[in-house]
């Protein structure tokens, strides 16, 4: 065997290893995205079935679709490379057989690229719809800005389904070498899902901040008890807020590493890094997993945003009657309150508005006159 050979074998077993490891651990996250899939069908189904929610949910069971689809190809293309790598075409030399290999695994890989930006595009659109049912905090014109991202998002994924249909085969380990037109619309689907993550971020940030402020004097020294000032403490509202804030962060550094492994020079870099090569194998083939996980979790989240906010009102209700029972020499102040009313489940509205009046200055203890989730 010549060292050519061996060069050639090496390189067979490297890709094997790591394409076994990346299917398996994609085939784990994937079990973990079911969980995930059916939680959020349970939760959409339980509510009363609006347009909007029917179509979140088929959203939803779509990626997830896309994402079993993805997960095949990658299982076809293992399949495939140890098959016409070591069993098909014995009598070709070992470059001859990789050759094959690569040009059946190659198309596939366009096809994959082509999949994952409308999974990427459904992801920020649901989103951007979670986003906005946060409004209360901001104008309303201000979600115009991820909704603007998100058609950019349109474009660039139609025109990279334009370069993969054209020149696919010009894909390389899932990126294109050339032309500079198809590499550059390619880094403009990941640049563009990446402004819409950090813009849907910075709202949610928006809102906490703004829901914090609105109910700090409930859960501080807010003289609620004479004499017993409460403790400042984070509300399970505003843990599932910053949890999808800091859930946000991740996400937003997972586009970026997408955004910064696609230009040609850190490609290239990694392609030379045996150990950088491997981690970002692994990277690559968990990705629409995490792309789908993500819009996915922001659902359940928001739904137990909403239980935990009814929850909270309700406790605070009671415990606020029972203190107006028993005290009566303290004095009232403006109180936060969360309008329940007609909303919907998915819609939760905060407001900061003044309940003050003569009569309340009067009352030792003026328990909310609402709360809502």
């Amino acid at each position: 065997m010549t060292p050519d050979e061996i060069n050639t074998l090496r390189s067979i077993g490297l890709d094997l290893i790591r394409s076994y490891v990346a299917t398996t651990n994609e085939t784990i996250l994937l079990t973990i995205y079911g969980a995930l899939v059916l939680k959020a069908t349970s939760v959409l189904l339980r509510k009363e079935m609006r347009i909007s929610s029917l179509i979140t949910l088929l959203a939803i069971l779509l990626m997830f679709a896309i994402c079993l689809v993805l997960w095949a190809l990658d299982l076809a293309d293992f399949i495939a490379e140890v098959k016409l790598s070591f069993i098909s075409n014995p009598e070709l030399p070992i470059k001859g057989r990789l050759a094959n290999a690569r040009s059946f695994i190659f198309p596939n890989i366009a096809a994959i690229d082509a999949l994952y930006s409308y999974l990427s595009l459904m992801g920020d659109g649901i989103i951007i719809w979670r986003v906005w049912n946060l409004k209360s905090y901001y104008r309303p014109w201000v979600i115009l800005i991820p909704i603007a991202l998100l058609f950019g998002s349109l474009i660039a994924t139609l025109m990279l389904t334009y370069c993969v249909g054209r020149l696919g085969d010009s894909i390389v380990f899932g990126t294109f070498e050339k032309p500079a037109f198809c590499r550059n619309v390619q880094t403009a689907t990941y640049a563009m899902a990446l402004a819409t993550t950090a813009t849907a971020t910075i709202l949610i940030g928006f809102t906490t901040w703004n829901f914090r402020n609105a109910i700090k004097p409930l859960l501080s020294g807010h003289p609620v008890i004479v004499g017993e000032p409460r403790r400042r403490r984070r509300s399970p509202v505003e843990n599932i807020l910053l949890l999808l804030i800091e859930s946000g962060i991740l996400y937003f550094l997972f586009f970026a590493i997408q955004v910064v492994g696609v230009i040609p020079r850190v490609h290239n870099w990694v392609s030379t890094k045996p150990g950088v090569s491997f981690a970002f194998t692994m990277f690559s083939y968990v990705s629409s997993i995490i792309v789908g996980i993500y819009p996915t979790a922001v659902v359940v989240l928001a739904h137990l945003q909403t239980s935990v906010l009814d929850d909270a009102a309700n406790s605070e209700v009671t415990s606020t009657l029972r203190i107006g029972e028993q005290h009566t020499s303290a004095t009232s102040d403006t109180w936060p309150t969360i309008q329940h009313a007609t909303k919907p489940e998915n819609e939760i509205e905060l407001n900061t508005g003044l309940h003050s009046s003569e009569h309340e200055r009067s009352q030792s203890v003026k328990p909310r006159e609402s709360l809502n989730a």
